[in-house]
């Protein structure tokens, strides 16, 4: 399992140590005739200038874009079902949920947004009937948003549509997808992802 070590001034490179300031290999420079791709770009540049941890950079520089392509390419698909991205990823998550219910308090830390969001979410949600608000049994103060008929149908049928699309990952066979969550869990649990019961 990968690990980061964030105070050492070393990486391990095929089983020996290389220290990181030593002289990185010379990046590919970006193709002539044609939009080079951007990592490759920033690639060239940041090594050029000697900008520092070039590998890492890029792993960043990656992951943000495949995030802005990845949300794009959901968000077609969920406009014909009239969700956002985060609408679908609150509705999926009550979804799955025990009893098709989830605390308004949880749901904010489970989809990453902040709770007024979630407020507004669940209010633009319940309109649509695809959630209900109902009160906790015990506790005045906290609410469940739960799943209708409607909108586990709903939320079934945008999922089977993204699937078709795969997600927003073209490429990613479903092996290289389970390395991928494999490789970002320990990056996961030192930014404290993991820190919270998510059960």
């Amino acid at each position: 399992m990968l690990a980061i070590d964030t105070e050492s001034n070393e990486d391990s490179v095929a089983g020996r140590k290389t220290p990181v300031d030593q002289a990185p290999a010379p990046a590919r420079r970006p193709s002539k005739g044609r939009s080079p791709d951007p990592v490759d770009w920033v690639e060239h540049w940041w090594t050029k200038q000697g900008m520092g941890d070039t590998d890492r950079f890029l792993a960043v520089t990656s992951i943000v874009r495949i995030h802005e392509l990845m949300t794009d390419a959901m968000a077609s698909v969920l406009k014909e079902y009239d969700l956002k991205v985060n609408s679908y990823f609150l509705l999926l998550s009550v979804h799955l949920s025990d009893n098709g219910a989830l605390l308004l308090s949880h749901i904010a830390s489970r989809i990453m947004v902040h709770p007024t969001t979630v407020t507004l979410m669940t209010d633009r949600l319940e309109n649509q009937g695809l959630l209900v608000r109902e009160p906790h049994p015990t506790d005045r103060r906290a609410t469940y948003a739960k799943i209708t008929p409607a909108g586990k149908a709903l939320v079934t049928s945008a999922t089977d549509a993204l699937d078709e699309i795969t997600f927003g990952l073209p490429g990613l066979t479903k092996a290289d997808a389970k390395q991928l969550v494999n490789l970002l869990r320990p990056v996961r649990a030192r930014l404290g992802d993991l820190a919270e019961d998510h059960s």
